[in-house]
């Protein structure tokens, strides 16, 4: 019976390491992810959340974050996937972007047998769940849920002194020419009703729409978010925020570019809350 512990501490170590990703596939690993390769700089984002930063063979050529990324070795992905290279490397785990990544590099990569977890958030809970998985797959569950709760905290709190302001209209300028922005499927709707505030495409059942100017005069709204304030079109001449570079990417520090958002939002004017005639919100 001494032995008894050995025995199951040995069993537990050997089981395989199995999750389901954000497409509904299984992904099962033999051992821990060692050799790490992601292919999108929010995939790239999860793994550091993870402190993985160590485990990491490469990254998406087109990831910028950290500057300590520098030192990461990079693989060819915005275009074609560099498959040569990436053999090279011997990942044990892939971490792609379903609707970023080709299909056909993301189906090469299963017919190799290599591991791929794809991530699609649609939802912030999302980002949590991968946190937790890829962690998992990693063989450091325990680091993964503080991650995951460290990020669902800081989510909770961000916007805390704008719990009880007026909710404000607004058009969320992706481009501004053609005008493209989000409809009501897109993960950063999420975020704006933390902060209070409301995406006047939000009817739209679709992610990012390419609308025409017409479209944009036809909603009114309060605020402008958008990445160039200063150059982009303003086509109602409404106050224009910057949208924080860490809200452009489904990953982990949406907390921090959603902390950024709220404090640079400004203080509803009177004028802008009459305009709304019905709760665009709820608690």
């Amino acid at each position: 019976m001494k032995w008894l512990p050995l025995i199951l501490l040995l069993a537990a170590t050997s089981a395989p390491l199995q999750v389901v990703d954000d497409t509904g596939q299984k992904v099962v690993l033999t051992r821990p992810a060692r050799h790490i390769v992601t292919l999108a700089p929010h995939a790239t984002e999860l793994v550091l959340a993870l402190g993985l930063e160590s485990r990491l063979a490469a990254v998406a050529d087109f990831a910028n974050y950290p500057p300590a990324l520098r030192r990461v070795p990079r693989l060819a992905a915005l275009g074609p996937l560099d498959r040569e290279r990436l053999l090279q490397l011997r990942p044990d785990l892939v971490v792609a972007w379903q609707s970023g990544n080709r299909p056909a590099d993301l189906s090469w990569l299963a017919a190799a047998g290599i591991a791929v977890y794809r991530t699609e958030p649609r939802h912030l809970a999302d980002i949590a769940a991968a946190l937790r998985k890829i962690a998992l797959l990693a063989g450091v569950p325990r680091v993964g849920e503080r991650a995951a709760r460290l990020f669902e905290k800081r989510l909770s709190a961000a916007c805390a002194s704008r719990r009880h302001a007026a909710p404000l209209r607004v058009y969320y300028q992706i481009w501004p020419d053609p005008p493209m922005t989000v409809g009501g499927r897109h993960w950063i709707n999420e975020l704006l009703q933390r902060a209070r505030l409301a995406n006047v495409f939000a009817d739209v059942p679709a992610g990012v729409i390419r609308i025409g100017r017409e479209a944009v005069l036809s909603r009114p709204y309060d605020l402008l978010l958008t990445a160039r304030p200063a150059t982009d079109p303003n086509p109602q001449d409404a106050p224009a925020v910057a949208i924080p570079p860490a809200l452009e990417r489904p990953g982990p520090r949406l907390a921090e570019g959603l902390e950024e958002l709220c404090r640079n939002l400004p203080t509803p004017a009177s004028a802008a809350a009459d305009r709304l005639k019905t709760p665009l919100l709820r608690n």
